[in-house]
């Protein structure tokens, strides 16, 4: 059996809790799900399962389970994913299991929890339908499509859209889980064209992917909304609404305001936020409260969680003597602006508040929001749903033992039981000590300090977009250690990943489908190359999480990488090329071992005979630099020989062999200093002390051909220097910058490029007794 802790968290009983998580399989260890149970104090319930990666032989490689657990208040608990043949005397309990039904001629879906049943269907103006909830009808309850408001220059008409779902798909289906997908078309809105001027109103057509996830025996429902800038310009958002309006009760507010005749239900409303305790405005008589979270907001409050895991909830709530529904705004704070407001007859989720911090969506850009509606008997208590809202922020989540990662072999050696206290506490706090930037489009991207110091954006941040492929570290790191808040830092840099740092949109096929380069805004230096695309964090996301999204995005970074390669520049030697083909090289390797997919290495061995004739062509791997110099670049041979590396683990050659351990031992005869270190650029004005980090890692691999130890002692010194540097602490000082307010520290990119080669090479040198 296979434990999964949940280490101690709320001070409440959570009963039948619905988890996730994800477990990794060594090669022909597991080839089936049948008969897999999740075990807790011998009995189970249903559980979900999803193979998300299998090996080339066919078993299971990576396995994401939904699950039910009883978690105690105050105290860990342990369940256990049990194979057929163990706890054998556990006992099944029952659960309701979801149901969902198709109406193929209205195209439309029903979906029953037990404790909730919603409709979709195309072409309407609703998001959802015919709700009822625990024997509670929420029939005249219109829940809008949320509404989209652009900012023009018309002043007398705003530039509102109006939203046509296209159609409805089952994304995931389930005992314990259901999630629907539709797709969606923004148009400018007829009524609105015929009265502004028409050479003011924008003539766009723009796109949204909306998603519905419900959980078997729960009253609640997430709903996910992602626009994405399906046009050629600059998106300037006013406003983006999502409306819940109670149309019975507005019926007799009109009623009652025309003829006297009627009376206005009995409602309360609330509206709260929290940081540390929750902050409620409340009214008894169905008042008007509304709690904003802007760039004021943000940088006068203090916080002192890892945002990535937590920062607070804020939701609103509007319970009538029948029924209520809350509405809770994921990460409000962290994606702000963000509003939350009620009043007698209606909830406004404001994922774009009008009159407050700019929002801004360059072409091509994507951006999701989520918010949790949980309908509710109208005796719940405010503490009551305040509880729920917060766990949906920071939910109960269970971790494995790192021995379960390093016996299945899914991410590089990095485990070991040899634990030098320094060495973990330099790793944990540099991953800690990153920048953040709260703002919609901002977050989970790190501003870097360097670049922007260096005016590489003008006046603006550089933003890191993931450079290193931070989220992959996040991931390892998480395995390794088993620290939660690193899976978080993966999981929300992922997101901001797959939104806002991907080219959704452009007519331009080297564009399309492909990983910004940093810089201002995102994606303003229109930069895209292979040097600055990876996939492995997104394809540890669809592991983890199993959202198709994150595999649909690394391949269509995958297709980006072989348009490129397809370009005239790769086809001569050396120089910025081999930093290119290197890391492309790392990308498409990913993309093979995820899906055996023989495309992917075709042009593998192309870069590999690229680097042959590279060596050829100078003697060594060295880069052209002025008009007349060839000189060695340390870092930029390092990711040759590493990306190689990569390839030669899935296709071993002895060719490749010798031309990593020929350039890894030109590097220790040619490049190393009198202290021990490796210099930066060979050029006499430019041989400083080097502190790139991926020598490391190449040395690493020069161990792992050989066996032979001595290729990791010219590492010592820059290992040593590395976790000697001072760390900034967790947390700095903020600043409001644009659209963002930033928590200062290091870029992502500082933990994303020394991660590995820290960890690779501290394992090889622990276990050889060298530290």
């Amino acid at each position: 059996m296979i434990q999964l802790h949940f280490d101690k968290l709320y001070s409440g009983r959570r009963e039948q809790e619905h988890c996730q998580t994800a477990i990794p399989f060594a090669k022909g260890t597991l080839r089936s799900t049948q008969g897999l149970r999740v075990i807790q104090d011998n009995s189970y319930y249903p559980a979900q399962f999803k193979v998300t990666s299998v090996w080339d032989d066919g078993s299971i490689r990576w396995l994401h389970i939904r699950f039910l657990a009883d978690l105690p208040s105050n105290a860990a608990a342990d369940c256990y994913l049990a194979f057929p043949g163990e706890a054998e005397t556990a006992t099944a309990k029952t659960y309701y299991v979801n149901q969902i039904s198709e109406n193929r001629k209205e195209d439309s879906f029903t979906v029953s929890t037990g404790a909730l049943t919603f409709t979709v269907a195309p072409h309407t103006s609703q998001l959802i339908q015919n709700v009822t909830a625990e024997g509670r009808s929420y029939e005249n309850y219109h829940f809008s499509i949320p509404v989209l408001t652009e900012e023009s220059t018309d002043t007398v008409h705003a530039a509102a859209y109006s939203t046509d779902i296209l159609s409805w798909r089952v994304l995931e289906q389930g005992n314990l889980v259901t999630i629907l997908e539709g797709q969606a078309v923004l148009r400018p809105n007829a009524a609105v064209l015929e009265k502004c001027e028409r050479s003011l109103y924008p003539a766009r057509e723009l796109h949204a992917e909306i998603r519905l996830t419900a959980w078997a025996g729960k009253p609640w429902l997430e709903a996910e909304y992602r626009l994405i800038n399906t046009s050629e310009d600059e998106l300037p958002i006013r406003s983006l609404l999502f409306t819940i309006q109670d149309t019975a009760v507005s019926s007799l507010t009109e009623e009652h305001t025309t003829h006297n005749t009627a009376t206005t239900p009995t409602v309360r409303t609330c509206a709260a936020n929290s940081n540390y305790k929750t902050n409620f405005l409340t009214s008894e008589t169905g008042a008007s409260v509304k709690k904003l979270i802007d760039s004021h907001h943000l940088l006068y409050e203090a916080n002192e969680h890892f945002a990535e895991v937590f920062y607070g909830t804020l939701f609103c709530d509007r319970t009538t003597s029948e029924q209520g529904l809350c509405a809770t705004v994921y990460q409000g704070q962290q994606n702000y602006p963000k509003a939350v407001e009620a009043d007698a007859e209606k909830l406004v989720i404001s994922l774009v508040p009008e009159g407050t911090d700019k929002v801004k969506m360059q072409s091509g850009m994507a951006r999701c929001q989520r918010v949790l509606l949980h309908f509710h008997a109208s005796d719940e208590s405010l503490q009551s749903l305040n509880n729920r809202s917060t766990i949906y922020q920071m939910p109960d989540k269970c971790h494995i033992a790192p021995k379960v990662f390093h016996e299945a072999n899914v991410f590089e050696d990095v485990f070991t039981d040899k634990k030098n206290p320094q060495f973990e506490s330099f790793l944990t706090r540099r991953g800690d000590s990153h920048s953040r930037g709260y703002g919609m489009m901002n977050w989970g991207d790190s501003p870097d300090p360097g670049y922007t110091s260096q005016g590489r954006g003008g006046d603006e941040p550089v933003w890191t977009n993931n450079e290193y492929d931070y989220p992959h570290a996040c991931y390892v790191m998480y395995a390794r250690t088993g620290l939660r808040r690193f899976l978080d830092y993966g999981l929300v840099a992922a997101d901001h990943w797959m939104d806002v740092d991907v080219c959704h949109y452009s007519n331009d096929p080297l564009l399309f489908g492909g990983q910004w380069e940093h810089t201002n805004g995102h994606c303003k230096n229109g930069h895209i190359v292979c040097s600055h695309e990876w996939v492995e964090g997104l394809l540890d996301t669809w592991h983890f999480t199993g959202n198709p999204r994150a595999l649909e995005t690394a391949i269509g970074i995958g297709e980006n990488v072989l348009r490129l390669l397809d370009t005239p520049m790769f086809h001569q030697k050396g120089g910025i090329n081999a930093r290119e083909t290197g890391w492309a090289l790392r990308t498409l390797v990913a993309l093979y071992k995820e899906t055996y997919d023989e495309k992917w290495l075709k042009k593998c061995d192309w870069i590999v005979g690229h680097f042959t004739e590279w060596k050829e062509e100078y003697g060594q791997w060295l880069s052209p630099y002025l008009d007349n110099v060839a000189i060695h670049v340390v870092f930029m041979i390092s990711i040759a020989a590493s990306s190689l590396m990569r390839y030669y683990r899935i296709r071993p050659q002895e060719h490749i062999k010798h031309m990593i351990l020929d350039a890894v031992d030109d590097m220790i005869e040619n490049c190393m200093l009198e202290d021990g270190t490796f210099y930066y650029k060979e050029l006499p004005s430019l041989n400083r002390l080097g502190n790139n980090p991926l020598i490391m890692e190449a040395l690493q691999n020069a161990y792992e051909l050989t066996g032979n130890a001595d290729y990791l002692k010219p590492g010592l010194v820059t290992f040593r220097n590395t976790i000697n540097t001072p760390v900034k602490g967790t947390v700095s000082g903020k600043k409001h910058v644009g659209d963002s307010v930033i928590v200062q520290g290091d870029g992502t990119k500082t933990f994303g490029q020394s991660f590995l080669p820290l960890a690779l090479f501290y394992k090889a040198a622990s276990d050889n007794d060298l530290l």
